[in-house]
C-alpha cells in the first residue's frame, strides 16, 4: 500500500485555531488514527496507529485542562490573585 502525499493544502483552521489545537480536533484525529488501526493487518502499523490515538487524546484532555484552568483564573478577581 502506498502513503499518502502530503497535502499542498493549508491545515483547515475553525474559530481561529487549527484543528489539532482544539480538544474536539485532537479527539477527532484520534477517531480516525483508531479507525486506521482498526482496518491494519499488520502489527507493527496498527500498533503505531495505536500510540498514535493515544497521543490525541492525552494531547486532548490536557487542552481541556488548560482552558479549565484559564477560565477559573480569569473569573478570580484580580485583588485575590
Amino acid at each position: 500500500m502506498r502513503a499518502a502525499a502530503p497535502s499542498l493544502l493549508p491545515p483547515r483552521i475553525r474559530g481561529g485555531r487549527r484543528d489539532e489545537d482544539t480538544a474536539s480536533g485532537c479527539r477527532a484525529k484520534a477517531a480516525a488514527d483508531l479507525g486506521r488501526a482498526e482496518a491494519m493487518g499488520a502489527d507493527p502499523m496498527r500498533w503505531k496507529m495505536e500510540r498514535s490515538a493515544a497521543a490525541w487524546n492525552a494531547r486532548a484532555d490536557q487542552l481541556d485542562r488548560d482552558e479549565r484552568d484559564f477560565a477559573a483564573r480569569t473569573l478570580v478577581p484580580s485583588g485575590l490573585r
